[in-house]
């Protein structure tokens, strides 16, 4: 019973009754008269343009800003926890409400911003109280330039709720509401399509494997005309906002949310090619260590090892506890104070959501983190990564609201920094070849998402996207576009690619983010770049490192390598290096099993 209930979250010490929360209801109202008196003050700049009143502008901007981060991510708490309750959807649908004004404010101060005379901003931004949250408003008052009339980003902010949005949410209830059928325990079951993709890929007979993946065909194929729709609605939406917007180049939001160049993420990609042979010798003896002539999808991330015991999830926290106690005694006692505290829910159980998430809620200033542990070692991994994201959190909280924000891929950085500790420190532990392979395995598998599955879909979304400013596309041109790409990479080496796997990546149906497949590249080699640092440093690289996620809100990421790592990101130098830890686990990999002729 302990066990169990050390794995359940703590919602209600947050706001207790969740969607009946009196406290949370309150929230929403003090949000609703904060956004009705900013809307007053912004229009009232407009008659005393005065830095007085922007300075009592501000403090409700940031309040309304943090207010509505947190109830949107405990929304999202509520409905992960249970997807059959309808209280989470109905805070989800408050939440958007108040997005979409939260939003329309946005927009009207980054008017006022760039309505302001250069020499009168000089001035202003140069005051003790501007100057904490100078790099958000000079970003702002740049992006000001790029915006329509503050009327017309109203309406479309306005129409976003029932469209974009909405589109949004109904990719997640479909989704939702896909269910596959498999057989279980010699009995016929309905799962969701996150237990059947978790079956295809990691059911240890290939037999099962095929089962789950031929299953989820079948489901994906019969709605995937919908769901072709429902995207197809989301990016000509996004791009008939690009076209009134005058912008040109699909990536340019993206590259602002991630404040990172284009020029950089050319570099990474770049580097991402030059090593492509490695990885695709590592899928090569992948094959020959399965006796596969050729492989299909749901092998591809399939273990070749079993690591030779599960592992419980008292062990798991106290290995989290203890490594993240090496790197350094803040991150050591954040993390106890994380299981303490009720901050994580891991139980396996029915109804949950599947995939994990950490949700930050900056006026409490704590963090959620969700997953499902299944007591493997894969999990320990994930939960590392959810904690990276809270500690990253747990810096920023004593940050300003306006320069809490971060992009993507800096969210990411801190996460797979998490990952790599845990990862190497369980490998380098292994007491038999064996049990090596299974770890390295978890290591390539994970690292290979991020240099060979994420730019697929990377380059894959940009073909889409080039193919949706001519028409809608169907679902057989989606898929067939989707292959195409993947074939790039895998040289036809994949007999069967997952020709639906469009539909249930969540990331192309974000409505906020474009594009959101690719950060988790760039984080997750700016991260691995930084850990190769560490690992160099002969002092103490925590300090350096918490620096880093202090400033994360403040600058770009090419001023946040320049500053903090002394490198450029536009050369492809940091992102050769930056690979050196996967390439050097592959090549271990390689001798391993050859040294063993392939098979145990």
């Amino acid at each position: 019973m302990e066990q169990t209930t050390m794995q359940i979250w703590n919602l209600d010490s947050l706001y207790e009754g969740k969607g009946q929360s009196s406290k949370l209801m309150s929230l929403y109202e003090e949000l609703t008269e904060t956004l009705e008196k900013l809307e007053s003050n912004l229009q009232a700049y407009q008659a005393r343009a005065e830095l007085p009143l922007l300075l009592e502008i501000l403090p409700q901007f940031q309040f309304a800003l943090s207010g509505w981060e947190e109830v949107d991510d405990y929304s999202i708490c509520v409905y992960a926890e249970d997807v059959t309750d309808s209280a989470g959807a109905a805070l989800m649908e408050k939440s958007a409400v108040v997005k979409a004004k939260l939003t329309s404010a946005q927009s009207e101060l980054d008017r006022i911003l760039g309505g302001i005379p250069q020499e009168v901003w000089n001035k202003w931004i140069c005051s003790e109280d501007l100057r904490p949250l100078s790099f958000y408003l000079e970003e702002r008052r740049a992006a000001s330039k790029n915006l329509l009339p503050v009327e017309l980003e109203k309406i479309i902010n306005a129409l976003s709720v029932n469209g974009i949005m909405g589109w949004e949410q109904q990719h997640e209830l479909m989704l939702t509401k896909l269910k596959i059928s498999l057989e279980i325990d010699g009995e016929k079951k309905k799962v969701s399509i996150g237990e059947g993709l978790h079956r295809a890929v990691y059911s240890a007979a290939q037999k099962d494997r095929q089962a789950a993946a031929a299953a989820i065909e079948k489901v994906c194929s019969a709605e995937a005309d919908a769901f072709a729709a429902i995207w197809n609605r989301i990016a000509g939406f996004r791009l008939d906002v690009y076209k009134q917007r005058g912008w040109d180049n699909d990536l340019k939001e993206t590259l602002d949310h991630n404040r990172i160049q284009e020029g950089t993420i050319e570099s990474m990609m770049a580097s991402i090619d030059a090593n492509k042979s490695l990885y695709q010798a590592y899928f090569q003896r992948k094959i020959k260590v399965d006796q596969h002539k050729k492989t299909s999808w749901f092998d591809v991330e399939s273990p070749s090892f079993a690591a030779a015991d599960k592992i419980v999830y008292a062990d798991a926290k106290s290995l989290t506890c203890r490594q993240f106690h090496q790197f350094s005694e803040k991150l050591g006692n954040f993390a106890e104070k994380a299981f303490k505290e009720g901050w994580i829910e891991t139980e396996n159980r029915p109804n949950k959501a599947e995939g994990g998430f950490c949700a930050s809620m900056p006026l409490s200033k704590e963090s959620r983190i969700f997953l499902t542990y299944r007591e493997t070692y894969q999990d320990i991994v994930t939960l590392a990564h959810e904690l990276g994201h809270a500690y990253h959190n747990f810096i920023l909280h004593e940050e300003q609201a306006l320069a809490q924000q971060k992009g993507t891929s800096l969210a990411e950085t801190a996460s797979t920094f998490m990952e790599n500790l845990m990862l190497d420190a369980v490998i380098s532990q292994a007491d038999s070849d064996e049990e090596k392979l299974a770890l390295l395995e978890i290591k390539i598998i994970e690292g290979l998402k991020y240099l060979v599955t994420v730019p697929n879909m990377f380059r894959f979304e940009q073909r889409f996207y080039e193919k949706r400013r001519e028409g809608l596309l169907s679902a057989e041109e989606i898929s067939g576009l989707l292959i195409e790409t993947e074939n790039v990479f895998y040289e036809d080496s994949i007999e069967e690619l997952a020709a639906y796997q469009w539909m249930y990546i969540s990331h192309f149906y974000d409505a906020e983010k474009s594009f959101y497949n690719i950060p988790y590249t760039i984080g997750y080699l700016f991260s691995n770049g930084i850990y190769a640092l560490a690992q160099r440093e002969e002092t103490d690289f925590s300090k350096q490192y918490d620096g880093l996620l202090r400033h994360s809100g403040k600058m770009t990421i090419e001023q946040l390598a320049e500053s903090f790592l002394g490198v450029d990101l536009t050369n492809q130098e940091f992102w050769d290096t930056a690979q050196q830890s996967l390439k050097k686990a592959i090549e271990m990999y390689l001798e391993l099993t050859d040294l063993h002729g392939i098979k145990f």
